[in-house]
Order: structure tokens, then sequence, then C-alpha cells
């Protein structure tokens, strides 16, 4: 689907029962880094600030490039099974999707890839690299098989991107619009994010599509525990819906307080805290279409916000902290959280 919620393009992919495998027979190590939205939104504000464009590519099949160091059998697939030798197996050569090993072979193989082409990786996020030629500037971003790139020279970008398709299968997808179901909208202005597409399917999915907006997405002064009276509800419902508003989080810092506070209550929730919850979709009702602007400027310095309540928790008396960071006037890292151990005061909360 695209942003709109067409048919892009139709997919198809050979799976294997990766849960056949076992560890030390057909995998071993199985970790693979992804892009952080905090990195990706820092990409975003940077490229706004200085006026570059962010362009996107997606690799098909990005699993298949994988190179395969185990030696690994699957049955035939079905459909294609060999006359007379129905007994045989084949052994792969390259991973597939469901291969407990695919993603981080893929991300090897792309790693090499960059390292060859005189990239730079960052230290502190393995999915960012950094190419730099005199004084031209190139950085990539990588989620799995969708890469980001944004760079001072359109013509490095230009080269960047017939390089990998000269290597990779590639679909270029042209300036960024829609990146995990995020919408960004590049402007001379500078750089949209929202997720209006994705707020309706929540609000539709949950049967809140004709409800009544709110004006904050909790009353001010809310105290919730996991001890409240009233009837339990199902609990399966409620994660679904927590997780559905915690992605949305992605570009809304303004529901990050109350989806995280109410995230605390999904092991036996009550009706209260359902209540609560679906208050914040009342609020994205009426804000269908809020989001964050990175705007041009020349401003482009870091600026940090952080508070804490005091055993604001009335279940184990912990406090809760909240940050803010923005690049020039967009908000690029956030979080809402509650602390890990039991403050005695204010200064050490």
């Amino acid at each position: 689907m695209n942003e709109k919620g067409e048919v892009d393009k139709h997919k198809a992919r050979l799976v294997v029962k990766g849960y056949a495998q076992r560890q030390g027979i057909d995998y071993s190590e199985v970790f693979s880094p992804v892009a952080r939205w905090d990195t990706i939104r820092m990409l975003l504000s940077l490229a706004a600030l200085r006026g570059w464009e962010v362009f996107q590519l997606d690799v098909k099949s990005a699993f298949l490039h994988g190179e395969l160091k185990e030696v690994v059998y699957i049955e035939q697939p079905e459909g294609y099974i060999r006359k007379g030798e129905e007994q045989k197996v084949c052994q792969l050569k390259k991973t597939l999707y469901g291969m407990k090993q695919a993603p981080r072979a893929w991300y090897s193989r792309l790693e090499d890839y960059f390292a060859g082409e005189g990239f730079e990786k960052c230290s502190y996020e393995h999915t960012l690299f950094m190419k730099k030629e005199g004084g031209r500037f190139l950085v990539v971003s990588l989620y799995v098989d969708d890469l980001i790139f944004t760079g001072n020279d359109l013509k490095l970008c230009a080269e960047f991107k017939a390089s990998m398709q000269s290597e990779f299968d590639m679909t270029d997808l042209g300036r960024m619009k829609y990146f995990l179901g995020v919408e960004i909208h590049q402007t001379e202005a500078g750089i949209f994010l929202c997720q209006g597409k994705y707020a309706s399917e929540i609000l539709a999915r949950f049967g809140m599509g004709s409800c009544n907006a709110v004006n904050n997405p909790m009353v001010p002064g809310t105290k919730l525990s996991s001890q409240e009276k009233g009837e339990e509800i199902d609990s399966t419902e409620y994660k679904q819906l927590i997780g559905s508003l915690i992605y949305i989080t992605t570009t809304r810092p303004d529901i990050m307080y109350a989806v995280s506070f109410l995230s605390r209550f999904m092991a036996a929730p009550k009706e209260g805290h359902l209540l609560a919850a679906k208050r914040i979709l009342r609020y994205l009702k009426g804000t269908m279409n809020f989001g964050i602007f990175y705007k041009r400027s020349s401003d482009n310095t870091l600026k940090g916000y952080t508070d804490n309540d005091f055993a604001g928790d009335l279940d184990g008396g912990k406090s809760t902290s909240g940050y803010v960071f923005m690049m020039g006037d967009g908000a690029v890292a956030w979080s809402s959280k509650k602390q890990p151990i039991v403050t005695l005061s204010t200064t050490e909360a």
C-alpha cells in the first residue's frame, strides 16, 4: 500500500519454515541492527535545516542477497517438485525469507558493500553510513531493505543511487514520501512528518471512527493504579490498542506521556484504563493530521529539556522521567517512562 491506502505493488515471497531451525546446526548469530526513529528524525531535521532533498531506495527481495555461511537444506517447494526425485531436498546458497539469520546475513552483505565504497559507519548507530569527498557529503540510513539518503550534492546522491542499482536489484522510490507507515512531505519551507493514514486506521479498527473529539489526551491530574476498582476487560484487546498507540508516538510527542502511563496496566487492565485509552483515541480524532514540521533555518542548535514528577506511581512509589530534544524548532527525540528505582527525594528523582 502507498500513503493513500491504494495498492502500490503486489509481492510474492518464497518463505521457509524458520521455526524448524535449531541453534548451532542451522544458524548461530541472528542479531541485526535497524535504524532508530531518533536517528531518522535527526537526519530529516538536518536535511530540512540545510535545504537538502531526502531520497528513498527499496531493495527487491533483499534477503536473497544475503550470503549463507551455514549448510541448510529445505524441502522442494510445492509446485516445483521434480518428478522421480521427490525424496530429494535442496541446499540453499542464499538466505530466504523466514530464516532466523536472514536479516543478519543481509546486513553483513550491505555493510561490506558500504565499506568497499568508502563509507564510514557511525560508531553509535550501526545503520548510519557517511561518505565525504572534499566538501561533498552523503549520509545513508538503513532500515532492513529500506534506505534513505541525503547530502549536500545531488550529483553524489545520483552516483550512489547508480552504484546501488548496479550492485543490487533496487526500486528507486524517488523523493522520500512514505516510510514505515509515516507520511513525509518535503517542501521548500521544510519537511513535515505525520501519521494521518495510520491514525484513521486505528480509529476504524477500534470502532472509534465516529467518536467526538476532545482537546487533550488525558484529563490533567489523572491517577490510575493496577488496583483500580471496576470490571476486568479483555487484556488482548487492550494490549493491541496500546501497541497501536505506541507506534503513533513516532510523530506525536504530545501523547507520549499518556500512552506510556497506560502501558503500565497491560497485565490486568480494568474498565477505567480502557476509558483513559479511548480518550487518547478521541484526542486523535480531532488532531488526525498533527505531526512534526522541521523548518528550513540557520539555527541548527540541539536543545534538550527534561523534567520528572516525584513518586507519581501509585503502585510502587516510583517517579516518572521525561525529556525532549529539539533540533532547531522541531523535536527529534523524546521519552516518558517510569524510573527503575524508588527515589527518596525530589533531588534524587
